[in-house]
C-alpha cells in the first residue's frame, strides 16, 4: 500500500470532482454511536464519564462500497488495484463537530479527509507544485481554512474550505521541524518547533509576529510539539522531553506547568497529544502509557483512560487528540493505524 501511496501524483482536482458531496451534510446525532461498541469510563458503579463512540480503521469503514467511487479513483491514478489509502501513521486531527475529519499521516505524506455524513473520503498530498512529505499538524480556522504544518518541509501550509492550495507562510526563515499548530480566538496561529525548542506565532493576516514564551519563561521547552488552546485563549504547550505541560495565558505570560516524569497516574512518560473539553477540563495523551489523562484546572487528575492493547478503547503509541465543540474526542491510536472517536458525558444540570 505504502508503495502505491507514493506513486499517487497531482490528481486533487481529480478526488475533488469524482468524490462528490463531501462538505455539505451533517451527520445526524444518533449517527455517532456504533451500536457494536459500549465502553464507558470508569466503571460501574461510578458513573460514567467517557463513553466510546467509533473505532474508524480507514476509508472501508466510511465508504459507501455500492458507489465504487473511490476504486475507480485508486485504479485510474495508481495503475493498480488497491481500493483505499489506509491510514499508516495517523498522527494530528482537526474536525468541524458535523462529521468531517482531517488526520495527517506523515509517514506517508498524506492528509486523509473523511466525511461521515456524506461517507466521502478525500485526500491532500500538494501543496501547489510540491509534494507533502510528512504533515504533522492541522487546525481549521473560523472559516473552515485549513492549516498543515510539515515537519521535513520545514512549512506552515494553508487550503481553503474547499481543499485548494491557498498559500505557505512565511515562517522568516526560522522553522526547522514545525509540529503541533491551534489557532486563538483572534485568528493567531501558535505553531511549535521541535527542533528549534520554540513556539512561533503567525497572526491573523498569516504574517509572522514573533515566539510565544516571554522573558518570564525562565526555563527551556525541551522538544515542544503539541499544542492547544482553551475557550479563555489560555496555551498548552506539550514540552515532551522536560515531560510536562506548559500553560501560558492569553497575553503570553507563563502561569504554570502540568505534570512530570513518573510511571504513576498524573505523572508523564511520554506526554504528546492536548484538547480541552467545554467544562475546560485538560486532556494529555501519552503515547508510553497508552492513554489520555484528564485533569481539571487546578492541575488534579480526574480520569484516564485506555491502556496497551489492539481493542477499541485501547491504543499502541497513539499521538494526536482533538475535542469537538460537542465534546466528542478524536484521538489517533498510531501504532493501530486507526482513530477512535468518544464522548465526554457532562454532568446534566437539576432544574
Amino acid at each position: 500500500m505504502v508503495g502505491a501511496t507514493l506513486r499517487l501524483t497531482s490528481c486533487v482536482a481529480l478526488f475533488a470532482i469524482l468524490i462528490s458531496g463531501c462538505t455539505a451534510a451533517k451527520l445526524d446525532e444518533a449517527a455517532w454511536q456504533d451500536k457494536r461498541l459500549s465502553g464507558v469510563w470508569p466503571q460501574s458503579p461510578e458513573r460514567p464519564r467517557i463513553k466510546i463512540l467509533q473505532v474508524i480503521r480507514g476509508a472501508q469503514d466510511i465508504v459507501d462500497a455500492s458507489s465504487g467511487v473511490v476504486r475507480k479513483v485508486f485504479d485510474y491514478v495508481t495503475g493498480n488495484r488497491e481500493d483505499f489509502i489506509d491510514f499508516y501513521t495517523p498522527q494530528c486531527i482537526a474536525a468541524d463537530g458535523n462529521g468531517l475529519i482531517y488526520i495527517t499521516d506523515p509517514s506517508i505524506g498524506i492528509i486523509h479527509k473523511y466525511n461521515l455524513a456524506a461517507r466521502g473520503v478525500e485526500y491532500i498530498f500538494q501543496a501547489g507544485s510540491r509534494r507533502l512529505v510528512s504533515p504533522v499538524g492541522v487546525v481549521l480556522d473560523a472559516d473552515g481554512n485549513l492549516y498543515v504544518t510539515d515537519a521535513q518541509l520545514a512549512a506552515v501550509f494553508k487550503y481553503g474550505s474547499d481543499g485548494a492550495f491557498l498559500a505557505e507562510l512565511d515562517g522568516k526563515g526560522k522553522l526547522r521541524r514545525p509540529a503541533g499548530i491551534t489557532i486563538k480566538s483572534n485568528g493567531d496561529k501558535l505553531v511549535a518547533d521541535a527542533l528549534e525548542n520554540k513556539v512561533f506565532i503567525f497572526g491573523k493576516d498569516d504574517i509572522y509576529k514573533g515566539e510565544l514564551a516571554g522573558a518570564d519563561f525562565t526555563d527551556k521547552f525541551n522538544r515542544p510539539t503539541y499544542l492547544a488552546v482553551d475557550k479563555l485563549d489560555n496555551v498548552y504547550v506539550t514540552d515532551t522531553m522536560n515531560f510536562t505541560v506548559r500553560v501560558f495565558d492569553a497575553t503570553g505570560k507563563y502561569v504554570r506547568s502540568q505534570g512530570q516524569i513518573g510511571d504513576v497516574p498524573g505523572s508523564f512518560a511520554r506526554p504528546k497529544g492536548l484538547a480541552l473539553d467545554s467544562e475546560n477540563n485538560l486532556y494529555v495523551m501519552d503515547s508510553i502509557f497508552a492513554n489520555f489523562q484528564i485533569f481539571n484546572q487546578q492541575g488534579q487528575l480526574l480520569l484516564y483512560v485506555g491502556q496497551e492493547g489492539s481493542l477499541p478503547g485501547e491504543f499502541m503509541l497513539p499521538s494526536g487528540i482533538f475535542i469537538d465543540q460537542n465534546d466528542r474526542i478524536y484521538v489517533s491510536d498510531t501504532f493501530n493505524h486507526r482513530i477512535q472517536i468518544y464522548q465526554y458525558l457532562k454532568e446534566k444540570v437539576q432544574k
